[in-house]
């Protein structure tokens, strides 16, 4: 919980409603490959690229790539 808190404050500007949406698209990915593409190229960009947010940003895809291990 304290993660998920901590992504939708950081990452996804305080919306959890986008927060979700960007879930529910990730969980349609059939490889980490596939998921990271996406969050590279379409996620990312709407958020500034998630500057200065590193942190944050590495755990989240800690999480993402232990759903596909």
């Amino acid at each position: 919980l304290t993660d998920t808190l901590a992504f939708i404050k950081h990452l996804f500007d305080g919306k959890s409603e986008e927060y979700e949406r960007v879930l529910s698209q990730l969980n349609t990915s059939q490889s980490f490959e596939e998921a990271n593409t996406l969050i590279k190229n379409i996620i990312k960009p709407d958020y500034n690229h998630w500057e200065g947010k590193e942190q944050y940003e590495e755990r989240f895809m800690e999480i993402i790539e232990s759903k596909f291990n």
